[in-house]
């Protein structure tokens, strides 16, 4: 009886890698490091902004945020922790505003892609994997796997980011 009990755990203990979660990665909510591009963007602000509902900066300059593909994983995750809810569930709501002349916000297909974007369009906001952040962008807003910040959370990025 000892001898397969012992098995059983051997066995189980062979799924346990696969069974631990990897840590979720920290969302950057981005805006161009080019000053005269730059936009910004508090907290508060960032609902109001990717549901369209703030149109403008503060300098009165019309507000470009940006998404990444609908079924990209950082994408579902930004949409749950700043809109609370899931990117199809928000068509609805985009079909509604399409007869007021009201745009979803662009999409693009990869963070390299966000990132650029976001670098060479006025007054553009989006969100990359914080690991991923370089000179041509800067961090206003922090996603945390449990919460929104405007301070720099501590990253543990390899160095292949």
């Amino acid at each position: 009886m000892q001898f397969y009990m012992l098995r059983y755990w051997i066995f189980l203990a062979g799924f346990l890698p696969s069974l631990v979660m990897a840590e979720e990665p920290v969302i950057a909510v981005i805006v161009s490091a080019q000053p005269n591009y730059s936009v910004p963007i508090t907290v508060n602000d960032l609902a109001s902004i990717y549901w369209r509902k703030k149109l403008y900066g503060n300098q009165g300059k019309p507000l470009h945020p940006a998404n990444l593909s609908t079924e990209h994983p950082l994408r579902q995750r930004f949409s749950q922790q700043v809109l609370h809810s899931s990117p199809k569930a928000q068509l609805g709501y985009w079909n509604g505003l399409y007869f007021q002349g009201v745009q979803p916000p662009y999409t693009v297909e990869s963070q390299e892609a966000m990132i650029r974007y976001v670098a060479y369009t006025e007054s553009a906001v989006g969100y990359i994997e914080a690991c991923k952040l370089d000179e041509r962008v800067r961090a206003v807003v922090w996603l945390t796997a449990n919460k929104i910040q405007s301070e720099p959370p501590s990253l543990r990025c390899d160095s292949g980011n």
